[in-house]
């Protein structure tokens, strides 16, 4: 195996152990659940800093997220492409936050700063809005507002719902999201 098939492997196997358990994950614990020697995550990365912070990019990529968005079917209502949508932002999110904290947790003085980090997070957002207008732009002559006006104001309920501070029963499911963003909260013009 590749170094790099080897270091997707131990990512794939340590993003919901991170998600679960933080920064306090063991080696041994991200060594069994890839199903390899304690050692080899070594190889493939120089500590366990250094693992997660390449989790936290691989998760802040959008490829992944845009291919799941324009694999929405253009057939289906606009609720339904919306609410498949919202589940997938949705997602998106939960995993970004949970490893942005587990970030802040380590150690290294160098965290958080590394070069084109910022550009890499802005043409990350850009791509997703990009994809997401692309599912309204489909439903444009249903619109009040421009496909990206209304692919910010999802991406905006997605992201307040989601948000770590937001108490568990304050948060909004995906349906209800959907339901205000399209009905609004009176069902009826105002």
């Amino acid at each position: 195996m590749s170094r790099d098939d080897r270091r997707q492997a131990i990512l794939a196997a340590v993003m919901p152990l991170l998600i679960a358990k933080g920064s306090a994950v063991t080696t041994a614990e991200i060594a069994e659940a890839a199903g390899i020697a304690e050692g080899t995550i070594f190889r493939a990365f120089t500590d366990k800093a250094a693992l997660i912070r390449a989790a936290v990019e691989v998760t802040i990529d959008a490829g992944p997220t845009r291919d799941a968005l324009e694999a929405i079917d253009p057939d289906l209502p606009l609720k339904a492409q919306l609410t498949a949508a919202a589940r997938i932002l949705a997602d998106r999110f939960e995993r970004i936050t949970a490893l942005m904290e587990i970030l802040r947790t380590l150690p290294h003085p160098e965290r958080g700063h590394h070069p084109g980090s910022r550009q890499f997070v802005t043409d990350s957002i850009a791509t997703v809005s990009a994809a997401l207008t692309s599912v309204f732009e489909n439903h444009r002559d249903a619109l009040t507002v421009e496909p990206s006006r209304a692919a910010a104001a999802l991406r905006g309920l997605i992201f307040a719902s989601t948000h770590p501070m937001m108490s568990p029963e304050e948060k909004l499911t995906t349906d209800e999201v959907v339901s205000i963003l399209l009905d609004g909260v009176t069902g009826r013009p105002a």
